[in-house]
């Protein structure tokens, strides 16, 4: 009856059993705006770009739901809502999206991203949400 209890307390006090799953996820992964457009002039087009670059052995999950919504002043974006199927390489374990957009209005606009994913390891797979913030100088 002691040995059970035994090997569970050794299993509770061991480090994967401690391994705060929520934690691990936030930290395996960045994202990634380089390649966007910092300045254009007005009615010019550029780019924004997001990208989840994810850490060796862990990937966004393909199947689990990822939404990018995107807002902004002062520029006119192709889209405002991406999903998987938007993504440069829909099959990337860590995928990248472009967003075309025009200048609309003079001066420093800023543009916001919301993400919504699920970052996924052998072990676990924990929701992300996170926002992103460009700024575009149209002059």
């Amino acid at each position: 009856m002691l040995r059970p209890l035994a090997l569970s307390c050794l299993l509770a006090a061991s480090p994967a059993a401690r391994a705060d799953p929520s934690a691990e996820a936030a930290t395996s992964y960045r994202l990634d705006t380089a390649g966007s457009t910092t300045a254009v002039a007005p009615g010019g087009q550029g780019k924004l770009v997001i990208a989840i670059v994810t850490a060796e052995k862990i990937h966004v999950h393909p199947q689990a739901p990822l939404k990018i919504t995107l807002e902004a002043k002062g520029l006119e974006l192709a889209r405002t809502s991406l999903g998987h199927k938007d993504a440069v390489d829909p099959a990337a374990e860590g995928p990248r999206f472009e967003v075309p957009f025009t200048a609309r209005a003079a001066g420093a606009q800023e543009a916001k991203a919301k993400l919504d994913f699920f970052v996924c390891s052998d072990r676990w797979c924990v929701k992300q949400t996170r926002e992103l913030a460009f700024t575009v100088q149209v002059r």
